[in-house]
């Protein structure tokens, strides 16, 4: 379902260039810079109003940059509209579903599958006599997870469902790289560990932009890591060297190492706290 990835592991999937986006004076991203390797899960974290969901609007081409330049495996998307960037494979699940309530989920991937053929919303009832598109369709909702509710409407969909659906609708459209805007919010402990496996299993297909304040979504998923912190680059690595780094400690959290030093032995004090959903890096 999604393109295949025939360049090497180590090749650039995703390459950004100088990307900046201002509101008057306040700036939503500055001069952001991005290698994202192919085959990996990205993680792009930081603080409320850091710039994250600008950055994937920026990128799938739902907001306009002020300047700098996006390639796609090397091809240049930055002066392409958004769906010519869907076409091109770089495609964007959203932080609120979009799916149609009043049809299946059946249904709605076959919406998403004639837009990816380029047939438009006003030709689903050829499309729903069309057997290749259905069976596009259903292929899709067995991937997802999805399946055995293929005939349901998708308004008596869970929530952790119509979130699994939302990632259906998005690969149905046959991205190279999927950018994911907190797919774990709203979501409880297990359906949370559902949209964990199924995005470690997107990794063997495809990369992945992942915007998630989940923290401990972010390190079981992330091969790399980039802070933003008032819409700049802070830093990128590994989830270890994320972790270690002291300028990300206080970006989040305010303090310094000794102040985390003494937070946590506070917290092998409190063992059993979650730290699902919380911005904290540990």
């Amino acid at each position: 379902m999604a393109h295949e990835i025939s360049l090497p592991a180590s090749a650039s999937a995703l390459t950004v260039k100088g990307l900046k986006k201002s509101y008057g004076g306040l700036y939503a991203t500055r001069d952001v810079q991005l290698a994202i390797q192919a085959g990996h899960v990205h993680a792009i974290i930081g603080p409320n109003g850091a710039g994250k969901t600008t950055l994937l609007s920026l990128l799938s081409g739902a907001l306009a940059a002020d300047a700098g330049e996006i390639f796609l495996f090397g091809e240049a998307m930055h002066e392409r509209a958004e769906q010519a960037r869907v076409s091109a494979g770089l495609t964007r699940s959203f932080q609120i579903t979009s799916v149609f309530d009043e049809l299946s989920v059946l249904q709605n991937l076959q919406v998403a599958v004639q837009r990816q053929q380029h047939a438009g919303f006003g030709f689903f009832r050829s499309s729903a006599r069309d057997q290749a598109a259905k069976d596009a369709a259903l292929a899709v909702a067995r991937r997802v997870g999805l399946e055995k509710s293929a005939h349901q409407l998708s308004s008596q969909l869970s929530h952790g469902a119509r979130r699994r659906l939302d990632v259906g609708l998005a690969i149905a459209c046959k991205p190279r790289v999927l950018l994911m805007d907190e797919p774990m919010a709203g979501m409880g402990h297990e359906e949370s560990g559902e949209m964990i496996e199924l995005i470690q299993s997107l990794k063997k297909e495809l990369t992945v932009v992942l915007v998630e304040h989940d923290m401990d979504a972010v390190f079981a998923l992330a091969d790399r890591i980039t802070v933003l912190v008032q819409g700049a680059v802070l830093a990128t690595g590994s989830v270890d060297e994320i972790r270690a780094n002291a300028e990300v400690r206080l970006a989040y959290l305010g303090e310094d190492e000794s102040e985390h030093e003494s937070r946590h032995e506070g917290r092998h004090e409190s063992a059993g706290s979650k730290t699902a959903h919380s911005e904290e890096v540990p």
